[in-house]
């Protein structure tokens, strides 16, 4: 028993370790070149440095989500399907790979791009460093009008990548700024828990994922933003005002200090609320008026976390 007991712990603190490695590999990558002609060459910088699978992920992540800005011009490339024909399956998936090369060096080359260029420069970088991974296609709650919304198909793009025989989720289009793109590099879409990434992920293909979730349970979902806090309550994204009503948040994460502000859209000015803290979980009651319509968010020190419809 002793022996085994020992074993556990040991492959504890291997999983520990490996984790606090992470901003080793971010220090690294940051002395990098910000610009890199060819797909081969960063990856080749990549490989030379780190030979564990799931640092080269992260290296890979890390890199991109610093130096590539979302282009948000109508033109873009990856923003519209690009059709082709093909005589037979091999020459499909020949056509198929170049498309994938050329938007990945397109989005490296300008250093810009949208999810479909993020995602594909991943996946292509990636597969260089010899890690498998697919670019994911599927639905993103981004913007409040979502909630409540069936999942639809084709707005977003992310990445699975295989690391020591398991699937990770990765979406280094948010990595790059998170959804409202004020956070600037966001950790929180690199090996995201599936129970995490649901919250604001739906994948056409339900295999990705990787959970027992439904379209419905998305729906229902808040708004979130910011994954460095965890909304305990209320988890049910349509909040129904009859008349004065008191509504309890409960977030993790949320400090002693931390300037906590509430805002509905009908309203121009934002209110303060001073938590009670307790065991990391932050308490406060908001009181919804007849006044209170359209979209509530909630903010910590400035920076979006979830956001209600208000019914």
């Amino acid at each position: 028993m002793k022996a085994i007991n020992l074993l556990f712990i040991s492959i504890l603190s291997i999983g520990f370790a490996q984790a606090q490695d992470y901003p080793k590999v971010d220090a690294k990558v940051k002395t990098y070149p910000k610009t890199f002609t060819t797909t081969d060459r960063l990856a080749s910088q990549i490989a030379s440095d780190f030979s564990r699978q799931d640092e080269r992920a992260r290296a890979a992540y890390t890199w991109i989500a610093l130096n590539i800005s979302y282009d948000r011009s109508p033109g873009a490339p990856g923003r519209k399907p690009i059709h082709f024909s093909a005589n037979n399956e091999a020459e499909r998936k020949k056509k198929i790979a170049a498309i994938e090369n050329d938007l990945a060096n397109k989005t490296l080359l300008s250093r810009k791009g949208v999810c479909h260029g993020y995602s594909m420069l991943y996946k292509v970088v990636a597969e260089k460093l010899g890690l498998q991974s697919e670019v994911v296609y599927g639905t993103a709650k981004s913007v409040p009008s979502d909630i409540g919304k069936a999942p639809a198909k084709g707005n977003h793009a992310w990445n699975v990548i295989q690391v020591n025989g398991q699937w990770k989720l990765v979406d280094v289009t948010w990595g790059s700024g998170g959804i409202s793109g004020d956070l600037g590099y966001d950790a929180n879409y690199f090996f995201t828990s599936p129970q995490q990434f649901f919250l604001n992920h739906f994948p056409d293909d339900k295999k990705w994922l990787l959970t027992g979730k439904s379209e419905s349970e998305f729906a229902a979902l808040p708004l979130y933003y910011n994954l460095d806090y965890e909304v305990i309550s209320p988890t049910a994204g349509i909040i129904k005002s009859t008349g004065s009503r008191l509504v309890q948040f409960k977030i993790r994460g949320l400090k002693p200090g931390d300037d906590v502000l509430y805002q509905y859209t009908s309203g121009a000015f934002s209110h303060k609320v001073t938590p009670k803290i307790n065991n990391g979980v932050g308490e406060f009651t908001i009181v919804l008026d007849k006044s209170a319509t359209g979209t509530l968010t909630i903010f910590a020190n400035r920076k979006s976390v979830a956001a209600y419809k208000i019914n």
